[in-house]
């Protein structure tokens, strides 16, 4: 695949940096608060780090503008691949919103993969959810081994790739275990 521009949204460095090992040239614009990666935010993470349906309420006009410019953004980056990282709230409607800005455009859209599953195995008929993320999502990228296939099977391409900080907590276990 020609992987040369992506646009990554997340506040985890989590991804970065695997995709400068695996593409060093690539330009990655992204909405996060990382730019000791050497990343540019188009704003601050803060805008809509936001939980809670009370919480959330004065936030949703800045989150409805922040999601307008960050698909307008994308658009004009013409990004090969779109990764973003959990957030499921904001990276599906931008998913959808920048799917619908190249349908309308008759242009090929770019990859898009989340890394994160939902937690569709936490939810009563979760996994039927799963299906509908086919419409926007390309690849999901799993963190829990029993995600892939549930994926899979429910008509979404995924793979199970885990998780740096919980892997760095186990083998820390690990050795704490055989020093002791």
């Amino acid at each position: 695949m020609d992987c040369e521009s992506v646009i990554y949204i997340s506040s985890q460095p989590v991804v970065i940096r695997v995709l400068r090992e695996v593409f060093p040239a690539i330009k990655l614009p992204h909405v996060s608060k990382m730019s000791q990666y050497g990343l540019r935010s188009l704003f601050p993470m803060e805008d809509h780090a936001v939980m809670g349906i009370l919480e959330l309420l004065p936030y949703l006009y800045m989150i409805r503008v922040r999601l307008k410019e960050t698909v307008e953004a994308a658009f004009l980056f013409k990004p090969h691949v779109v990764v973003t990282v959990d957030a499921k709230g904001f990276s599906f409607r931008f998913l959808k919103k920048l799917r619908a800005s190249y349908s309308v455009q008759q242009l090929d859209s770019p990859m898009h993969f989340q890394y994160v599953a939902p937690s569709f195995w936490a939810w009563r008929g979760g996994e039927a959810r799963l299906k509908c993320l086919s419409q926007f999502v390309d690849h999901v990228l799993c963190i829990l081994p029993f995600e892939e296939e549930v994926c899979r099977v429910n008509g979404l391409a995924a793979t199970f790739v885990g998780y740096p900080v919980l892997e760095d907590c186990l083998e820390l276990n690990l050795v704490c275990l055989l020093t002791s």
